[in-house]
């Protein structure tokens, strides 16, 4: 599964994977404090690119991912801040959100609005998931497909449209 190398190269190639995802991080920190969305998607997808990686085993990955999935969720908190005060509505961040340049962090960034806009109830929450669902199958790499699968189940298990719950309807 990894390129010639082997352990040696896997761990520098971590260390650039991190290095990348703190330094976008960073700056969509600036963006996101300066109420800045544009910007503040930019340095997101940017971030997120980091995981298009194939370098990685599965282990590493993981690596990486959790340290972009921590700031994935500081980015979530912000959207549904700008939605709860109108500065942006959730659908049009939505259709904002799909103009990320490369398909995988476009997925992350639709699964974090997709959050939010289940959230907002503007939208049933069964509709949302199934699009979301549908578009993560697009992820053909069965390390990449995992992680964003795994993803979407944790950011929305708890605004499943269960029988009983707040978004049944």
């Amino acid at each position: 599964m990894l390129p010639d190398g082997g352990g040696d190269d896997e761990e520098r190639w971590l260390a650039e994977g991190i290095a990348g995802v703190q330094q976008n991080a960073f700056y969509m920190h600036r963006a996101l404090d300066s109420n800045n969305l544009k910007d503040a998607l930019k340095y997101s997808a940017q971030m997120l690119s980091e995981l298009r990686t194939s370098r990685l085993s599965p282990h590493k990955y993981y690596e990486l991912y959790m340290r972009a999935f921590d700031e994935m969720r500081k980015l979530e908190m912000f959207f549904r801040e700008e939605t709860r005060r109108g500065s942006c509505s959730v659908v049009d961040l939505y259709e904002l959100v799909q103009h990320a340049g490369n398909v995988l962090p476009r997925l992350y960034l639709l699964c974090t609005v997709g959050s939010v806009y289940i959230k907002s109830k503007e939208a049933p929450a069964k509709d949302v998931l199934k699009d979301l669902v549908e578009m993560c199958r697009g992820i053909q790499h069965p390390l990449r497909g995992l992680f964003l699968r795994s993803y979407l189940s944790q950011i929305s298990r708890d605004k499943l449209p269960d029988i009983g719950s707040e978004y049944e309807g």
